[in-house]
């Protein structure tokens, strides 16, 4: 393994180079720059008082359910404030140069989409596709969410249109796996896949640390940048430490002089 600081390597630009089907990784380290708070982390005023874990969990939705919803809403909220980063922004751009580039993330927002990435797959779900937590049947949010009141009681969940049970919020639970449709495409890609990028994710989730281990196990080459060490690290072709939207673009740009 190559450990790098921003002094990427010219075998690592070759890799680039000459990858065909790269999926790109990322989680909610590429949060911070667009001004959202990491998925493990709570959030500031109002829902600093609250457990975010439990805040995730079947079990508090079963408790609380409006209190759960209303959290969840003001994550997407939040997300809708939000504009992409340099590490969306130089995601999208890879894939202009890589048409084989797919995205694989566990963020519930849609700032890939926003930024241009073509192709994308929402690991762990999205803040703006609830869904029945008995049928499954998928519900359309009618508005943006409102800023939620200072204190309770907080609005019920929406009904499902089919059975009349409480809709769910659309991200995972905690612990909860990823909907199998979308893990059998997340698998068939990491079998395929030349390259694994990671950007924003330690890769602690059990899925994501399978599907690096599922394409390193068939010769692709893992790639992370992360500003810290990860478990990853002994089988990664290359480690860039550093923050995503730092590290992408010059990535980028080595690899592709002039745009």
């Amino acid at each position: 393994m190559k450990l790098l600081t921003l002094d990427i390597s010219d075998s690592l630009v070759q890799t680039l180079r000459a990858a065909r089907l790269i999926v790109v990784l990322t989680g909610s380290g590429l949060n911070p720059a667009s001004r959202l708070s990491q998925s493990r982390d709570g959030m500031r005023g109002l829902w600093a008082r609250y457990d975010a874990a439990a805040l995730a969990s079947a079990a508090g939705f079963q408790n609380d359910p409006s209190l759960v919803w209303a959290w969840h809403e003001e994550r997407r909220r939040r997300a809708l404030l939000a504009t992409p980063n340099a590490a969306h922004r130089a995601i999208a751009t890879l894939a202009e140069h890589v048409p084989g580039t797919f995205v694989v993330t566990q963020n519930g927002d849609t700032l890939h989409e926003q930024a241009g990435s073509p192709r994308i797959l929402h690991l762990h779900g999205r803040f703006d596709q609830p869904r029945c937590s008995s049928c499954g049947m998928s519900h359309t949010l009618s508005a943006p969410p409102e800023k939620p009141a200072r204190h309770g009681p907080y609005p019920a969940p929406p009904a499902c249109r089919i059975c009349g049970n409480l809709v769910r919020p659309g991200r995972l639970w905690h612990g909860e796996a990823p909907a199998p449709p979308v893990w059998r495409v997340a698998k068939g890609l990491a079998a395929n896949a030349d390259l694994v990028l990671t950007a924003g994710t330690s890769c602690q989730t059990s899925a994501v640390a399978e599907l690096c281990y599922e394409a390193v196990g068939r010769g692709a080459q893992l790639v992370q940048i992360n500003p810290n060490p990860t478990t990853l690290d002994r089988v990664a072709s290359h480690c860039i430490r550093g923050a995503a939207e730092k590290v992408l673009p010059l990535l980028l740009a080595r690899a592709w002089p002039g745009g």
